[in-house]
């Protein structure tokens, strides 16, 4: 097995910068909340939904940008696609492009264009079809429908059961099949430590190649947790909650508010944050007048990635203080070190811990984004 934990968070890196590139510069309509559902009917989008379930069931003229935890899209889109999510399913019609960073992506429709994911599973169902190319970072990837043009894409075990109507090429997988209903209308290109597995009834018009590469072992880590370096990260944390605390009290507070009050809104708008972010700072550093604002909005980004275990300990602090009767008879101080330990733990957990800390920076920047929302309401609203 390669060190796949390490590839696939570079190919998880790499997707949310090919799906910030597609960010549109104009407004866009705003649906947040724990549950987003658009209702069947004709709606002229863009459309953002964010929130822990989102589903779209009307048909959308224009793109749609999606976030929070599961995400279903029912109704036909005109346009792109761009999801961030643990789960998304389409089942509607898309006749642009589809770019998403998922843990599980399930298609049962029709891609216009191309589709562009990294995923812990991605499965293009039987009904499935894709216009042009498929571009595919996964640990495991099921290709039943068809594909118009290029299968490309690395992982782990990769499956083609459909027609592709280009020629195909993964840079690396760990094992690759070819059933019997697959045809490929061109030539087979993959590296991998195995032989694919082509089974009788499988048509490859093209040529064959194989690149046999080697498993690389991985260097022995010392067991456990380093317990010292944990020990300075979770010291660090507490004076610098305990600086902000005393400097800024109320902005810390409205932090935690924000993701206690709407967790779903939190993670939707921190995931489209988390990748808009860096676009919007490149775009604003080429042009001469916009730096100090780019430079402005770079450390603001990177300051909230550095504190967003320290932002979300605290709101859990806060949960439990009010969850079990502790306010006023326990200092705040106590609940935010054991909601940051528990995040500092759950971090170390293998493959899982990535995710954790992954979800905590998401959270952390919806909190921040809210703020300067509801802020920018407020003054809007006295005026």
């Amino acid at each position: 097995m390669f060190n796949f934990k390490r590839r696939i968070l570079k190919l998880s890196v790499v997707a949310l910068v090919i799906l910030s590139f597609a960010l549109p510069a104009g407004a866009v309509e705003k649906m947040t909340g724990d549950s987003v559902i658009v209702p069947a009917g004709k709606i002229t989008g863009p459309l953002f939904a964010a929130g822990s379930y989102v589903v779209v069931d009307a048909d959308v003229d224009g793109d749609v940008f999606a976030a929070g935890q599961d995400i279903t899209i029912n109704g036909d889109i005109r346009g792109d696609l761009l999801a961030a999510a643990r789960t998304v399913r389409i089942n509607g019609r898309v006749s642009g492009n589809v770019r998403c960073a998922v843990s599980d992506l399930d298609l049962n429709n029709e891609i216009g264009k191309s589709l562009t994911a990294a995923a812990a599973q991605v499965r293009l169902h039987e009904n499935s079809e894709i216009g042009d190319d498929a571009l595919v970072f996964a640990g495991t990837a099921l290709f039943s429908g068809s594909v118009g043009r290029q299968a490309l894409g690395a992982g782990g075990d990769f499956r083609i059961y459909g027609p592709v109507g280009g020629s195909v090429h993964f840079w690396e997988v760990e094992n690759l099949t070819l059933g019997q209903s697959a045809s490929v209308n061109g030539d087979l290109n993959y590296s991998s430590p195995n032989e694919a597995d082509i089974l009788p009834g499988a048509i490859i018009t093209g040529e064959t190649r194989w690149e046999q590469v080697q498993r690389t072992e991985q260097k022995a880590r010392p067991e456990g947790i380093n317990w010292i370096a944990q020990l300075i990260w979770f010291v660090t944390g507490i004076v610098a909650w305990g600086v902000f605390i005393l400097i800024f009290p109320r902005i810390w507070s409205g932090l935690s508010e924000n993701i206690l009050r709407s967790p779903g809104s939190a993670l939707g708008w921190g995931a489209l944050a988390l990748i808009a972010a860096p676009l919007a700072s490149l775009l604003l550093l080429i042009t001469v007048i916009g730096i100090p604002l780019s430079l402005t909005l770079i450390v603001a980004y990177l300051l909230t990635l550095y504190a967003a275990k320290i932002i979300v300990g605290d709101a859990i602090g806060r949960y439990l203080s009010a969850r079990l009767g502790w306010e006023g008879r326990v200092h705040g101080i106590w609940t935010f070190m054991i909601g940051f330990a528990a995040l500092i733990l759950l971090g170390r957990i293998p493959v899982a811990g990535f995710f954790i800390s992954l979800i905590a920076a998401a959270v952390a920047l919806g909190a921040v984004v809210l703020s300067v929302i509801r802020y920018r309401n407020s003054t809007i609203a006295s005026q």
